[in-house]
């Protein structure tokens, strides 16, 4: 099916009670880490369960101008890849222009891969991406030897990357919290390819651990030695990547939507990912349970079923910050005030989310406070306000904007096909519970 991808507008409804197990897309931060470590293990991977949205085909493309051959008989079979058995560089000496959109997880972890390569590349992406921190990932890298020069605002994209003559040198990394937990995730793939073992030091911790986590679990997947050395540092060791079958999980991201709107309409939502899933978002259940909502859940799968009310209450995100615009949303619909903390990273993603949040939130007739590091919602008393028509909500070409606020019901979500970011099929499967009026 062709995913439903309107540019301008698409107005929803709000759903009757259903019953639904959707498939859920391949996870994209899942995705992208295979693809890199597959690129520069020897032998040829198979990645089964890839998402094929805009964040992995700009992966795919990149590696792509770096020489590395992926193919594909169709999104519903394994991509195969070709590794090249260590570090990335063109064949013929030249200085491809690599675009990585929005891609944060493109930017920040091909850009520690090629500062681990002896070749010359230059990575450059959107607007926003230009806007987004890179300077503390730019000078770790500079302090291990790697030559990165700023072609625009320093330390920001447009970067020229190489050429190197000799590895990076490993050894002991140290960083206060850094403002993205791809930083330390990059670091972790340029340590795979330094001249020594290289030994990561957070002094204050990392947002989004389990985003860490996830890398280092993948990495040690494809033969690396890569582990956390206490709370607060991370070992690894370089050594030869192996080729591997991979199969990807679906993306607990994209599943929190249908979940949530279970919650909101007191609807039945069955994903395909339970517990032993690597990713952090897949505890975003558990935060539904908290407000009312009746949830179950074991190793593989996830079931929330709506109860008919829900309550607010306060909710630390810094572990899945992501599920931010998510959770605001389902505030909406519950008694009393929802605290979300631990979120101020939300200013430097494709939008910035707090203020986003706070601005569409008010079309619907909550009160909001945002703070440094965290969103109040305050519902309103009678529900969101579309009793005069469907609410026009901007998205900020952000695809986790677009999502979460599709879940208010009778709303029009402008310029929505950004949602193809990370899942391309969004508003097939809202048109499957019979969400969609119209769209052009």
């Amino acid at each position: 099916m062709q995913p439903l991808l309107p540019s301008e507008r698409i107005v929803l409804r709000a759903p009757a009670r259903f019953v639904a197990a959707p498939p859920i897309p391949g996870s994209k931060s899942i995705t992208n880490r295979a693809l890199l470590l597959a690129a520069i293990a020897q032998g040829r991977s198979r990645i089964e369960g890839w998402l094929d949205a805009e964040d992995t085909r700009l992966m795919r493309g990149a590696l792509g101008r770096l020489g590395i051959a992926i193919t594909d008989d169709g999104p519903t079979t394994p991509l195969v890849v070709d590794g090249r058995g260590g570090p990335l560089s063109t064949a013929d000496g030249s200085t491809p222009e690599l675009d990585v959109g929005t891609a944060g997880t493109v930017a920040r972890f091909l850009l520690a891969v090629l500062a681990a390569s002896p070749g010359c590349a230059v990575l450059d992406g959107s607007a926003r991406m230009r806007e987004r921190p890179m300077a503390t990932l730019v000078q770790a890298l500079r302090d291990q030897g790697a030559h990165i020069e700023s072609l625009g605002q320093p330390d920001a994209l447009p970067l020229r990357v190489g050429p190197h003559d000799t590895a990076l040198r490993g050894g002991e990394i140290r960083l206060a919290r850094p403002a993205s937990s791809q930083f330390v995730s990059g670091l972790v793939h340029a340590a795979l390819l330094a001249g020594a073992p290289t030994r990561i030091v957070l002094e204050q911790g990392t947002p989004a651990r389990p985003y860490v986590d996830m890398t280092l679990a993948i990495a040690r997947d494809f033969g690396a030695d890569a582990q956390w050395d206490g709370d607060d540092a991370i070992a690894i060791a370089p050594r030869p990547l192996h080729a591997r079958d991979f199969v990807v999980e679906p993306d607990a991201s994209a599943a929190s939507y249908v979940l949530a709107l279970a919650a909101i309409r007191g609807g039945t939502a069955t994903v395909a990912l339970g517990r032993e899933s690597l990713q952090g978002d897949a505890r975003f259940a558990e935060l539904l349970a908290r407000m009312g909502a009746r949830v179950v859940q074991d190793e593989r799968s996830t079931t929330v079923e709506g109860t008919g009310r829900l309550v607010g209450g306060t909710f630390d995100l810094a572990d899945m910050p992501d599920m931010t615009l998510t959770l605001a949303v389902v505030a909406l619909f519950a008694e009393g005030p929802t605290r979300i903390d631990g979120v101020g990273i939300l200013r430097h993603h494709e939008s910035d989310r707090l203020a986003a949040a706070a601005a569409e939130l008010r079309k619907l007739g909550a009160r909001v406070e945002v703070e440094p590091d965290a969103l109040v919602v305050a519902p309103p008393v009678s529900g969101p306000t579309t009793t005069h028509g469907p609410v026009p909500i901007e998205t900020y070409g952000d695809h986790r904007v677009a999502m979460a606020f599709s879940l208010a019901g009778d709303v029009e979500i402008l310029a929505p096909a950004c949602v193809a970011k990370t899942y391309p099929g969004y508003f097939n499967a809202l048109a499957d519970l019979g969400m969609v009026v119209s769209y052009r």
